[in-house]
């Protein structure tokens, strides 16, 4: 049984347009298809542990990476007026990548869309599919000018509200809003941000993560009304009224915010739908298939082993839907645990709403909190391997 030979990727963010590179380098026909009608990709900055950073590497744009990027190999929990809890050194990477470097996700995106080009991927823009019908071993696809094409195997990376979940499995795995909202803006980086920042404030936190020597991501967590709409204009002002009781640089940080200022919020709605997550020749992945919280900095790196891991397996020489369950199998266990373990600390801190509680959170972290990152450092950073016991 050889892989398919004509694949569609539904979804030009970081996951599908990694995995359409991957798909290529495999020497299969992929079409990527992404319904904005650019690839000015939306958000913030991406941290990218050592896990993430091993993809990158196996799609050859590693050194693009870290040559763009910010590397450290720590994070620290501060209260609001950045006092020192706890440093964690992580115990990621090793000789063939360091525990993590963030970059914006523009750049990234604009290196692995380089990427899937110079694999022969070819891009439509502005397109999206309006139906899929499973026939025998191809999956008839309509896209919204009408058109239609015949694919061997269709892979959703279209995000939370994925239609190709919907073509799959109906409305049933719809992500729910778990009461919390981000808040998130590139702003200048202090020198001493040099590192992962956490600051626990009372019903809320507060974080901060290098992207490059001169910018860092500032982002803050808090509840949010369900269904809630910001209007635009309205960002600056609701931002800093989330960050009073913040002191130090993010005190600084709120007082200097102008109109100008690039503000994006969003609701967390965590999500992971169960095995398996394909039907026939349709398969899912990145947000499409889970979405975490961001505490782990691990939504895009999930995303990057999806597509990496779905491309190694496909390109065996046997059934599709074999390929597909031995995909599934690698990938859902690792899934879950990021979406527990993240789940768990965004309630941990949410819960810390009075100065008795941000006291008794002050003593746990301080006792725990660095052995319990250091068990997601082990489990993250162990090789990904498939039956066969090859690497990733």
């Amino acid at each position: 049984m050889a892989a398919p030979r004509r694949v569609l990727v539904v979804g030009g963010g970081i996951g599908g347009t990694a995995a359409a590179a991957a798909l290529a380098q495999h020497g299969m026909d992929v079409l990527l298809i992404e319904k904005q009608p650019h690839f000015n990709a939306p958000g913030v900055g991406l941290g990218q542990p050592a896990n993430s950073l091993r993809v990158l590497d196996a799609l050859g744009v590693l050194p693009e990476v870290l040559d763009t990027g910010f590397q450290y190999d720590r994070m620290r929990y501060f209260d609001r007026n950045r006092s020192l809890i706890v440093e964690h050194k992580f115990q990621l990477g090793g000789p063939d990548v360091p525990a993590v470097c963030a970059l914006s996700r523009a750049e990234l995106h604009a290196i692995l869309l380089d990427a899937a080009h110079k694999a022969g991927v070819g891009t439509r823009l502005g397109t999206t599919a309006t139906a899929m019908e499973q026939r025998g071993d191809r999956v008839h696809v309509v896209f919204n000018d009408g058109s239609s094409d015949d694919f061997e195997l269709v892979v959703g990376f279209d995000g939370i509200r994925s239609t190709t979940r919907t073509f799959a499995f109906g409305e049933i795995f719809e992500p729910v809003y778990s009461g919390y909202g981000a808040w998130r803006i590139q702003v200048p980086r202090p020198p001493e941000v040099d590192a992962m920042e956490f600051y626990q404030g009372l019903g809320s936190k507060t974080g901060a993560m290098p992207l490059n020597h001169d910018v860092m991501y500032l982002f803050h967590i808090r509840p949010e009304e369900p269904g809630v709409w910001f209007p635009k204009e309205d960002n600056v002002r609701n931002l800093r009224e989330r960050l009073e009781g913040f002191g130090d640089h993010i005190g600084r940080t709120r007082d200097s915010l102008t109109d100008d200022s690039e503000i994006v919020y969003s609701p967390l709605e965590p999500n992971i739908v169960p095995p398996p997550w394909h039907n026939g020749r349709i398969v899912l992945g990145g947000d499409a298939a889970h979405t975490f919280p961001p505490h782990l900095t691990e939504g895009a790196g999930m995303a990057l082993e999806d597509g990496y891991i779905l491309a190694q397996e496909v390109a065996q020489d046997r059934p599709v839907e074999e390929s597909l369950q031995e995909y599934v199998r690698r990938r859902y266990a690792r899934c879950a645990f990021v979406y527990t373990f993240s789940l768990q600390m965004l309630y941990a801190e949410q819960m810390v709403k009075t100065p008795a509680q941000l006291e008794a959170a002050r003593r746990e972290l301080r006792a725990n909190g660095s052995a319990r990152i250091a068990a997601s450092d082990r489990i993250l950073n162990a090789p990904v391997l498939n039956h066969q016991g090859v690497l990733l």
